[in-house]
């Protein structure tokens, strides 16, 4: 099932796959159903990216007991690394 991700600003599409798949190997699909031009475009704030959350990688060590979900949607903290 395809979620919603709302980029923030100054955030790299790197950013916005980390935030999303956990994993910069799906990068390159990221971009492919979000219709992003490229790795050297940033994502304009509001801009919305298309994921799968069937492919999230959620790591096994997580303290889930502290309501984190990747797919929190808006909730979620978001982090961006452009300067």
């Amino acid at each position: 099932m395809m979620k919603e991700f709302i980029a923030v600003d100054k955030s790299t599409v790197y950013d916005v796959c980390l935030n999303t798949y956990g994993t910069l190997n799906l990068l390159a699909k990221l971009m492919n159903d979000s219709n992003h031009l490229g790795i050297d475009v940033h994502p304009l704030a509001g801009q919305i990216f298309l994921y799968d959350e069937n492919l999230v990688n959620v790591q096994a060590n997580q303290n889930l007991a502290k309501n984190y979900s990747i797919t929190a949607g808006d909730a979620q903290i978001k982090f961006a690394t452009q300067g």
